[in-house]
Formats: C-alpha cells, sequence, structure tokens
C-alpha cells in the first residue's frame, strides 16, 4: 500500500525525472520492446550529430591532428557565396517539388477513388516510379535529356519543334528545373498513395450523401475530399520539405552539381567538401547548418499549420 502512495506521488510530482520513473516503473515492459529502437537512434543519429557538432569547430582532413579554429568554419560559410547558391537551389526545390508532388498526387488519388475508365492501371502505371532506385532514375534521365541523340530532344525534332531544343542538364538556367521535374515523375506516385489513403478512409455515408444531394463530382472533390484528407496534407508538406533539403543522389549522379555549380544543394556541397576537398571540419559545419535550417523551416511550419486547423 505504501509502495502505491509513493508511486502516485511520484507521478504529481512536479520533477520531470520522477515523473518519468514512475511511468518507467509502471510501463517497464513496454520500455523494454523499445529500447532497442532508442539504442539504434543513439548510435546511428544523435551521437553522429554531436560528434559532427564538435568536428565543425575544427580543422581535420581525416588523417592528421586535428587543429581547433573555433568559429572560423562558421564565419567562412556566412560569406561562401557557393553555400547561399546551394541553399537557394534548395528553397527552389521545396517550392517546386513540394508543390507538384502534391497536386499531382492528390489528382491522381481522386482518379483512382473516383474508378475512372483504367484506374487499376493507372495505381499500379504511377507508383512505379517510386520502387525504382534513385541512382538509375538518375541515370535514365540522362540519356532522356541528352541534347544530340536524348529521347525528348529527339521527340521535339520529329514533331517540328526543334526550336524548343535545349542543353536540359548543360544549361545552368535549366538544369535545376529539368531535375525537379524529374523528381516530380518519381516521388508523386508516393504522394498519391498517401492521400489514396486518406481519401479511402472518408466515411461512405458522407459520399452516399452528397450524390443523393446531387453534388458535382468538382463541387465533392472541393468541398469533402480536400477538407477530409487537410490532415493528411499537412503531413506530406512536412515530409516534403524534409525530402528537399536533404536530396542529394538524383542530382549527383544527373550533374555532379554542375554545370558550374548550378544545380549545387547542401547535400552536394556537403559531399565534395568532405570526400573530394577532405575539409572534415568544414562539411561538418555545413550539416550542423542543414540540421539548423531543417528545425528552424519544420518548427514554423508546425505552428503555422496548427494555426491553420485551430482557424479551420
Amino acid at each position: 500500500m505504501d509502495k502505491n502512495v509513493k508511486l502516485a506521488d511520484m507521478n504529481e510530482s512536479p520533477n520531470i525525472f520522477f515523473r518519468f520513473l514512475y511511468n518507467f516503473k509502471k510501463h517497464k515492459i513496454a520500455y523494454l520492446f523499445i529500447l532497442p529502437s532508442i539504442i539504434l537512434i543513439l548510435a546511428v543519429m544523435i551521437i553522429p550529430l554531436i560528434h559532427s557538432f564538435s568536428i565543425s569547430f575544427y580543422k581535420w582532413n581525416g588523417f592528421s591532428e586535428a587543429e581547433f579554429v573555433g568559429f572560423s568554419n562558421y564565419i567562412q560559410l556566412l560569406s561562401d557565396s557557393q553555400f547561399w547558391n546551394a541553399l537557394l537551389n534548395n528553397l527552389k526545390y521545396i517550392f517546386l517539388f513540394g508543390t507538384f508532388t502534391i497536386i499531382f498526387g492528390f489528382l491522381f488519388a481522386v482518379a483512382i477513388d473516383r474508378q475512372l475508365v483504367g484506374w487499376r492501371i493507372y495505381k499500379f502505371v504511377f507508383f512505379i516510379p517510386v520502387m525504382l532506385i534513385t541512382a538509375v532514375i538518375a541515370a535514365l534521365f540522362s540519356k532522356v535529356f541528352e541534347p544530340s541523340f536524348g529521347i525528348l530532344n529527339s521527340f521535339l525534332r520529329s514533331i517540328g519543334l526543334e526550336s524548343f531544343t535545349q542543353l536540359w542538364l548543360g544549361n545552368p538556367d535549366l538544369t535545376v528545373y529539368s531535375i525537379i521535374a524529374v523528381a516530380v515523375w518519381q516521388i508523386s506516385g508516393w504522394t498519391m498513395l498517401l492521400f489514396l489513403s486518406a481519401i479511402e478512409g472518408i466515411p461512405t455515408e458522407i459520399h452516399e450523401a452528397a450524390t443523393l444531394d446531387g453534388v458535382s463530382g468538382w463541387q465533392r472533390m472541393i468541398y469533402i475530399i480536400i477538407p477530409m484528407v487537410k490532415r493528411m496534407g499537412y503531413v506530406i508538406i512536412m515530409l516534403q520539405i524534409i525530402n528537399s533539403l536533404k536530396t542529394f543522389d538524383l542530382i549527383w549522379v544527373m550533374t555532379g552539381g554542375g554545370p558550374n555549380y548550378a544545380s549545387e544543394v547542401l547535400g552536394t556541397i556537403l559531399y565534395r567538401t568532405a570526400f573530394s576537398q577532405q575539409n572534415f571540419g568544414y562539411a561538418s559545419s555545413i550539416s550542423v547548418s542543414m540540421t539548423v535550417i531543417v528545425m528552424i523551416i519544420c518548427i514554423y511550419y508546425i505552428k503555422v499549420s496548427k494555426l491553420a486547423k485551430l482557424e479551420g
């Protein structure tokens, strides 16, 4: 009896440690089940992040003795034009990649849910790119965008639109947008699947009532489907922001950040600085900056989305 009283007192204590101890004693079996996941997160995320933060204060090539330089790496980062150019490309990626994958994914999901002609084929075809390895997609579209014999320019010539042929990956003004188009093609099937799961969760009674009231397909989408899948939309936007900021493999295989650093993003500049230039201290400052930027954007977005939910 005394033991139970003590446990209850611990739960009501303002001390966080005592409340945690109370919950641990009460749910210790559950904690044991999640212990492997906690250890894995510590091993592959938290500890490397702390180590990377500590290295960012040093000048180190990975072999010789590290030299402490304080905030010099961060000061250099603020005046690095390549860093700001890469960040700008990431922001372009966030806006365009996020916007179009959400629009296409939602429209594909609505088309499949409404069972348009051939909807089973659409469901399969739209999801195929998601299952392909990104490096394979990058190699494939490098051939598609090849200026002389690539499929895209060859098709434009064949229909009399030779004036529209471009150096899709060789023109600094087009490179980023060409890569974003490939990323949209690849990932739209994934957002489609998430939206489809939310749409299929809408109670059938609502659709039946809408049908009896003579609601058109367009009105059904605007006034029923969109409000009902809005929460899923918030989650997808958050995931797309994170994916946009950590993009690397598609750009690295297609252009390597070129031409003339035109398609450089934070991931590629980080990789080049660490493994080509062997400047691990400066690369760590870039990785820490990426983490901070992701956190700031995500925290701001969470606050904005909460306000939108309250107003809605």
